[in-house]
């Protein structure tokens, strides 16, 4: 019997860094006001702010960013974001916590339905991996106009349902 071999390939993964980001000398972000800053910036010099853009930010255990990526970059009013982008991010960091941003073209920076959504699915993915979500900041790149679904209570609501579900799934 002539059996034919099958063969795959070996890959390592790098994290290249592309460019530097200054922010705050190397601050810790402990309020949306500050994250917002940091989200704006992080928009302004990756991503094109006439497009809604999400990005995320990266956190040691001190709370300082140490990384952040441009996740994704849409149209006008949407942008398609898959949580899987987000933990392969966080994953290839020495990350602790991640703070979730995108901008809103029209101004407005109050959430849709599919911002909260989002949310909640990177959140249930990210706790499977012990990592955090600590805030998810939508911005007006054009005012200091904010909206944190921290200090709205949405991320705590959020964590609780997640905790729910997972702790019925693992009592089947």
């Amino acid at each position: 019997m002539n059996k034919k071999e099958y063969r795959f390939f070996a890959y390592k993964l790098h994290m290249v860094k592309e460019q530097e980001i200054r922010f705050l000398s190397d601050q810790a972000i402990h309020n949306s006001f500050s994250g917002s800053k940091l989200i704006r910036k992080v928009i302004r010099q990756l991503g094109q702010t006439d497009r809604e853009n999400f990005v995320v930010v990266m956190l040691n255990t001190k709370l300082k960013p140490i990384g952040t990526n441009l996740v994704s970059t849409g149209n006008l009013t949407r942008c398609i974001v898959q949580p899987r982008e987000i933990i392969k991010a966080a994953l290839n960091m020495p990350c602790k916590a991640l703070i979730l941003g995108h901008n809103h073209p029209s101004g407005d920076p109050s959430p849709s339905m599919e911002d909260k959504l989002i949310t909640l699915m990177i959140m249930a993915s990210a706790h499977l991996f012990d990592v955090d979500i600590l805030d998810h900041i939508i911005v007006d790149m054009d005012s200091d106009a904010y909206l944190s679904f921290a200090d709205e209570k949405i991320i705590e609501d959020t964590k609780r349902k997640v905790c729910s579900v997972l702790d019925q799934i693992s009592n089947m």
